[in-house]
């Protein structure tokens, strides 16, 4: 990382205290320009009016104004040297380069990337999968039960005409026995 310094309107870069790695990974370089991108939006959060206003009426203006430019210069300069003992202390340049190998030397494309479950609605889900179950258990339950009614029904129904037609028999016999019983009555009227 390097620290900048703002002179006379000017950014001068000042290098870092501390030696940068020389065969650093992409992403490391990535991960350094990203910090210090941070470093520099922290500095641009000391704003000038503020550090005006703190300062004592009597003091000059262009004298704070040095002030403050020499105060972002030393915070930028101190949070550069911090991120870099981080960086050596967690050695992340290290580990950066061990993953980079690693995602090199791997049978696997690391553009691949595997199924995973819908982050919401993943219960609603598994409950209407489960749901979809019991209600085809209970389908086939009521398919049973109509065959059966249905098979019973038509067991009612020959049941059924074999009693119409019996009682059609009996009721042609009935017929013939009152039609004998009128004639033997009307027979023994004439004698």
């Amino acid at each position: 990382m390097e620290s900048k310094e703002e002179k006379g309107g000017e950014t001068v870069k000042a290098p870092s205290s501390v030696p940068v790695v020389q065969s650093e990974c992409l992403e490391m370089t990535q991960l350094r320009n990203y910090l210090d991108m941070t470093v520099d939006v922290l500095v641009s959060k000391l704003e000038k009016n503020q550090f005006l206003e703190a300062i004592p009426a009597g003091v000059d203006k262009q004298f704070a104004t040095s002030l403050h430019n020499r105060f972002c210069s030393v915070m930028r300069t101190k949070m550069c040297k911090i991120v870099e003992e981080r960086l050596n202390e967690y050695s992340l340049g290290e580990k950066l380069n061990e993953l980079n190998e690693i995602t090199k030397n791997t049978p696997y494309p690391v553009s691949h990337k595997a199924w995973r479950p819908p982050r919401n609605e993943t219960v609603e889900s598994c409950v209407q999968a489960h749901d979809f179950k019991v209600l085809n258990e209970h389908k086939a339950k009521l398919t049973e039960l109509l065959e059966s009614v249905k098979s019973e029904n038509e067991d009612l129904l020959k049941e059924l005409q074999e009693v119409q037609r019996r009682m059609q028999e009996n009721q042609a016999v009935l017929t013939n026995m009152n039609t004998g019983y009128e004639n033997i009555i009307h027979a023994f009227d004439q004698v």
